[in-house]
């Protein structure tokens, strides 16, 4: 029976912890050698997330198992090209973001993202006068209102846990420039916060 994908539930799933680097490493050398167990392994590991990143830019669940379904049909055909020593995480990521971007250039679908969970470190204690539940709204806010590339590369780190090479293999750019991006969307996010700490009514 095939897997029933809900956006609404999915999306505000609490996210287990996604293996090592070198797990994923070892996956793509078995799957490089044709095995079926491990494609099946990789499947079941990415396969929740990858659609809940595609249903980001499509709105559209159909159309997202669609794109997730092409992404690991693309991994399987290329099987014998992969190279262990490259992250197979970031090639699935860019080919669901690529594909989801033509789709939404060439379709009426847009690339508008959900409202997401988002934890800060320092957060504000009971007895502050922002309650949490406030706060965690006006996040999310602050997190659309980034430049469109910084907010991009702010979600892959923080929500889909990639790393500075990967997110730079998905967005085409260099580990740098990615770095730059996260470090001004935390200055942009810290500052929101900060202002918003001393007078809620203000932002």
């Amino acid at each position: 029976m095939s897997r029933v994908f809900k956006p609404e539930t999915e999306l505000s799933d609490k996210k287990t912890p996604r293996p090592s680097s070198s797990t994923f490493a070892q996956l793509s050398g078995r799957i490089a050698r044709s095995d079926r167990d491990a494609f099946r392994e990789l499947f079941e590991e990415l396969h929740p997330a990858l659609l809940r990143f595609a249903w980001r830019y499509t709105r559209d669940a159909d159309t997202s198992r669609d794109i997730v379904q092409d992404a690991f049909v693309k991994v399987w055909e290329k099987r014998e090209t992969l190279d262990p020593s490259k992250s197979i995480l970031g090639f699935m990521y860019t080919v669901v973001r690529n594909r989801a971007l033509n789709l939404a250039r060439d379709s009426h679908y847009t690339n508008s993202v959900d409202a997401d969970e988002v934890i800060i470190e320092d957060v504000p204690s009971p007895d502050e006068q922002a309650d949490f539940a406030v706060l965690e709204e006006k996040v999310s806010e602050w997190i659309e209102s980034l430049p469109k590339r910084r907010r991009e590369a702010f979600k892959l780190s923080r929500f889909e846990g990639l790393t500075h090479a990967e997110i730079a293999e998905v967005m085409n750019l260099t580990p740098r420039t990615v770095n730059t991006h996260l470090m001004l969307a935390l200055r942009d996010l810290r500052g929101k916060l900060k202002a918003f700490r001393k007078d809620p009514q203000i932002i």
